[in-house]
């Protein structure tokens, strides 16, 4: 049994259901994330084959969505504007693009922005925050939200053993970068967040966001956690392909090109070892951090949240890599526990990731502020109601600047997808220069996304409600796509998005 071999730390007291007094201060937030860690990849899910015993506490003691998803991209460095939007409560078509796509900007632009973020509001109303890890929009946001900052990584990927990491404080400014060569990122940061947990003795509630960099490649974990996953005993997903079956945005992109193409058995099933690996070494580092938070004596009042700012392909429909909308690429973790909040509870209410914003929001009683376009899914957490959105939609698009004369020509830029879940279906809509590809999905029965029904007459009414509404979502949200124009008339002005 892989468990008998596991050295790592197990959680043995978790984010156990408490009474806390009346008279308690609002409770503390420790928030968990981690970068392209899938949804489903956490052993108590019973989907996939992999060691997360820490992980698995907190979804033993929680509240999980089962259906959590980021909004999506307009960028291939995914992970940036889905964090702006889990910092801001916003889509992030309703957001500055030089938050998210900081590489068409110049220095003095990056990150500039005037959009209210979650550490900013607690910090405003009486928390003590702090972060740590990796923060991908810029300094002005992590400036303008954290009391402390501690082995903080300004970037979108390192390598994992050296990561360049700075400090900051508003009395003394930034630091100069430092790192530790020895040291796997997971445990750089998760020994800043101990060092916060046992030193901290302020009377006001804290706010933590502890921000790893794994399982983003390169998936380099130390060697131990490496040797509980052979690749020779990793199972091939369900939808392994050796390519995807048509062209679509960003197929040559930097992710898709860590392998070679067409994708074999044996290349496809080291890299998902190497993922494993990642995700099982950081969950070492999630359990040290939820022991110090016991140790601490906070635990009893606090909110822990674990999440991923996205999924990964890893082998699903040929590829590698998250710029797309299938569920493994869009699909992300999501738990809350704590005080008052139901233990080993499994809701299937279709959430966002940046629903976290205002759900922090619900259960600590503070307002939400108007800036906020997400729901507060506190009522789902306490069992009140079933559902906060009867439907959602995934957007991704290849970004408009590449396709300027003499940039991006190795990843074949432009091309889109938009696509809507509602109840059991998910259609797809894929634009790539003058084609259009639809997929309809049953994903109570094919989650997995391999059975196309758009052609099945017997789906026919399905579609078109789907298309109806995926329309009235792209209009809600702000999303300039529009479904009747080639490649949605996302590219019709790349000079727009030169760099300036």
């Amino acid at each position: 049994m892989k468990f008998l071999a596991l050295s790592i730390f197990i959680l043995l007291v978790g984010c156990k259901e408490q009474r806390v007094p009346e008279i308690a201060k609002k409770p503390n937030i420790l928030f968990l994330f981690t970068d392209d860690q899938r949804a489903g990849i956490i052993g108590a899910m019973n989907t996939y084959d992999v060691l997360t015993p820490n992980m698995d506490t907190l979804v033993e003691n929680g509240t999980s969505f089962t259906n959590a998803y980021i909004l999506g991209a307009t960028t291939a460095a995914v992970c940036s504007p889905s964090r702006a939007m889990l910092m801001t409560g916003r889509h992030y078509f309703n957001i500055e693009p030089n938050v998210y796509a900081q590489f068409a900007f110049p220095l003095e632009d990056r990150g500039k922005s005037n959009k209210l973020t979650f550490p900013e509001y607690f910090k405003a109303n009486g928390y003590n925050t702090f972060a740590t890890g990796k923060q991908h929009n810029g300094k002005d946001w992590v400036e303008r939200g954290f009391h402390h900052v501690k082995s903080a990584f300004l970037g979108g990927m390192t390598t994992h053993f050296g990561t360049k990491v700075k400090d900051y404080k508003p009395e003394t400014g930034w630091s100069e970068p430092y790192q530790q060569k020895e040291k796997f990122s997971s445990e750089v940061f998760a020994d800043a967040a101990v060092d916060f947990l046992g030193s901290y003795s302020g009377e006001n509630p804290f706010l933590m966001y502890v921000s790893f960099t794994a399982p983003h490649d390169p998936r380099t974990a130390p060697q131990e956690y490496n040797e509980l996953y052979p690749s020779d005993s990793i199972e091939l997903p369900k939808n392994f392909m050796p390519e995807h079956p048509f062209e679509i945005a960003d197929e040559k992109i930097r992710d898709e090109r860590l392998a070679p193409f067409p994708r074999t058995d044996s290349i496809v099933k080291k890299e998902i070892s190497d993922y494993y690996a990642m995700i099982t070494a950081t969950d070492a580092q999630i359990g040290r951090i939820v022991k110090a938070l016991e140790d601490s004596g906070q635990s009893k009042n606090t909110i822990i949240v674990f999440s991923g700012d996205n999924g990964l392909a890893v082998g699903q429909h040929g590829l590698l890599g998250k710029q797309n909308v299938y569920e493994h690429s869009v699909g992300v973790p999501l738990v809350f526990c704590g005080p008052n909040i139901p233990q080993n509870t499994k809701v299937d209410a279709l959430a966002y990731l940046h629903d976290v914003f205002p759900t922090l929001c619900g259960l600590t009683g503070l307002e939400i502020p108007e800036s906020v376009q997400t729901k507060d899914l506190t009522q789902v957490i306490k069992g009140e109601t079933r559902t906060v959105r009867n439907s959602m939609m995934y957007a991704y698009n290849s970004w408009p600047g590449d396709l300027i004369e003499g940039k991006g020509r190795k990843h074949n830029p432009g091309g889109g997808h938009r696509a809507v879940r509602k109840g059991d279906y998910k259609l797809i809509v894929s634009a790539k220069h003058d084609v259009y590809t639809y997929q309809l999905f049953d994903l109570k029965n094919d989650p997995w996304e391999l059975s196309n029904l758009i052609e099945d007459e017997n789906y026919a009414a399905v579609k078109d409600d789907l298309m109806n509404e995926l329309k009235k979502l792209i209009a809600e949200t702000g999303d300039p796509a529009d479904l009747t124009k080639k490649e949605f008339g996302l590219f019709d002005n790349p000079e727009a998005y030169r760099f300036r």
